[in-house]
């Protein structure tokens, strides 16, 4: 299976991640400076990071294809960049773009925007996302409503902390220096367990359940790979239902391009296990079924291997006896697309905790969370869709089996929430109905990660991001 043709062309941390211990994120306003702005991406686009500068970047060995492997590390003094850019900072660099994102509804709104809700009354995406009580957006520190819009989203990564602090004071210089201002940034560090795992603040194992990309990743995952238009623009993604709506055509100059999701999510780490050992409940025991695998990565449903942890079903546990229908990894991933159709949900996540590690013998309060960072072709079809119609539906996924003829539950059964992403009890009961959130276990409900920032991005290609810095048509 050949490698996409455009991959190099395509920035970094979308095919490949950027690996490394450490990250940082930056956020830019353009200050409506046209000049400035464009001035600053010239330069700053000679700096991004493609595929291949990615791949060059890291050692060790590859997968035998060419490509490398995830959790690989960044040599030594190196740093990569991948550039984003706002609907307000696309449209002040050139303003002919704005009928090329209109259709883009999700990105042209952004995270603050109106939506629509089921029932065709307008509303917020905060509203809709569960960003309500201690995630409303005035309380965030990024992307909040007060203040100048974020207009560029920088991701950098490297490997010491020395490399990433000079990389970071260079593009705060570089902004600075051509009339932009720097809005927020914050640094992010890969926590690792007795195991050298990778674990989130909550302590389990991360980052397990990672798609393949048809064209791109090892050919042997041939049952796991998702079409690269699911990702990338302007490739085939997977077959839609005719129901659907179709996606957009993107325009010529976004080919190759990526819509990015990121927010900055707080972690309860104490309440999590306070919650989870209550009712002398079995802490890690309750927790796994919260989440639906051990701390370790060990799936709840049989059938998995240790060689490969992410190889299994529900197919014969749709009633939840081995994995709670409200478990995170369940209602973020059902794994059946003839019913749920979720291989055009998926997304790759990029994310990396933030704050000091979180120790259960010695518990805190301090901040720490997820710079939770995503990329995908659609953020309606994906992030949002995976946060409105899954995570905060409290019967899914048993009213859609049900609406396959595939469960045997009561039809009027209530899952729960996701325990990890989704409302709280007090949430839940100022937006559902009392007879609804009654019946949701008391494992279901969420609360435990506060969003207290957002962007929405697109990550261009590196062809179009010299494109947009210059006067030339865009095609």
């Amino acid at each position: 299976m050949p490698i996409l043709a455009d991959a190099p062309t395509i920035q970094g941390n979308i095919l490949l991640p950027f690996g490394g211990r450490y990250q940082a994120f930056l956020t830019l306003s353009f200050r409506s400076d046209r000049d400035g702005a464009r001035r600053w991406l010239r330069e700053a686009a000679g700096r991004a990071s493609g595929t291949d500068d990615v791949e060059r970047a890291l050692d060790g060995d590859d997968d035998g294809q060419g490509r490398a492997r995830r959790g690989r590390r960044i040599q030594s003094s190196a740093s990569l960049l991948n550039i984003g850019l706002t609907a307000t900072g696309l449209v002040l660099l050139r303003a002919e773009v704005a009928g090329d994102l209109v259709p883009y509804e999700a990105f042209w709104r952004g995270p603050l925007g109106a939506r629509l809700d089921e029932a065709g009354q307008l509303t917020t995406a905060p509203a809709l996302l569960g960003d309500i009580g201690d995630s409303d957006p005035g309380n965030w520190v990024v992307g909040k409503p007060a203040g100048a819009p974020v207009d560029a989203l920088l991701t950098l990564a490297a490997d010491d902390d020395e490399t990433l602090t000079a990389a970071l004071r260079a593009e705060s210089r570089a902004a600075t220096d051509a009339g932009l201002e720097v809005l927020w940034s914050e640094r992010g560090e890969v926590r690792r367990n007795a195991a050298h795992r990778r674990v989130e603040h909550f302590g389990f194992t991360d980052g397990i359940s990672q798609p393949g990309i048809r064209g791109f990743s090892d050919p042997d995952q041939v049952n796991k790979l998702i079409a690269a238009g699911e990702f990338v623009l302007g490739y085939p993604g997977e077959r839609r239902p005719a129901n659907w709506a179709p996606r957009p055509t993107p325009a010529p100059w976004m080919r190759g391009g990526s819509f990015q999701v990121f927010r900055r999510m707080n972690q309860d780490a104490a309440g999590w296990w306070r919650h989870m050992g209550g009712n002398g409940d079995d802490a890690e025991s309750a927790a796994a079924k919260a989440l639906g695998r051990s701390l370790d990565g060990t799936p709840l449903e049989p059938g998995a291997t240790p060689q490969d942890q992410n190889d299994f079903s529900y197919g014969s546990d749709e009633s939840g006896r081995h994995t709670p229908l409200y478990a995170h990894i369940r209602k973020m991933n059902p794994r059946a697309d003839d019913v749920f159709r979720d291989r055009g949900h998926k997304m790759l996540r990029r994310g990396i905790t933030f704050g000091p590690a979180f120790d259960r013998e010695n518990p805190d309060d301090r901040e720490r969370g997820i710079l939770f960072n995503a990329y995908m072709a659609s953020i309606e079809d994906q992030f949002e869709f995976l946060l409105r119609h899954w995570a905060n539906d409290p019967k899914f996924p048993t009213s859609t089996l049900n609406a396959y003829g595939r469960s045997l539950a009561d039809r009027d059964r209530v899952d729960g929430l996701d325990p990890v992403v989704g409302l709280s009890e007090r949430q839940a009961r100022e937006r559902l109905p009392k007879e609804v959130v009654d019946r949701i276990p008391r494992q279901a409900f969420g609360g435990f990660v506060t969003t207290t920032g957002a962007v929405y991005a697109f990550a261009p290609s590196l062809p179009a991001l010299s494109l947009l810095a210059g006067e030339d048509p865009l095609g």
